[in-house]
């Protein structure tokens, strides 16, 4: 539609965003889960969309998904409410690991491009069309 529209407004054009360079690499502190939540990440997007510049902000999102799986498995077998440290009744402190995990994942996810928003708004480069009239002065 905004290419249908032109730029009535006459605004500037937003000036291309720099690229990093570099390519992602797994940290060697990511285990099991966090490990393979990582590699499904850097493979579902296509490719040269991370460089190594986003090898922590993915480790950060694929960290919180391990824990929200992990807090999520314990809950299955725990108790929702269990007895606090004076005996009164809680809910299960996994309850508050989940729920910082899926907190960091939704907010690192809109970085990271992971959600459909967010990936609407990642354009890919595109090569300009050729004029019809290219080349037809200076010749």
């Amino acid at each position: 539609m905004q290419a249908l529209k032109g730029n009535p407004g006459k605004r500037a054009k937003r000036p291309p965003s720099i690229r990093p360079s570099g390519d992602v690499y797994i940290p060697n502190y990511l285990q099991g889960d966090a490990r393979d939540c990582f590699e499904m990440i850097v493979a579902a997007m296509p490719p040269s969309t991370y460089a190594s510049t986003d090898v922590g902000g993915i480790a950060v999102y694929a960290t919180a998904w391990a824990d929200h799986k992990k807090a999520t498995e314990a809950l299955l077998v725990e108790p929702s409410i269990v007895p606090g440290s004076t005996g009164n009744l809680q809910p299960n402190p996994w309850y508050k690991i989940k729920n910082e995990a899926a907190r960091i994942m939704m907010a690192m996810g809109d970085r990271l491009g992971l959600d459909p928003k967010a990936r609407a708004a990642i354009a890919l480069p595109q090569d300009k069309p050729k004029s019809k009239f290219a080349g037809l002065i200076g010749q």
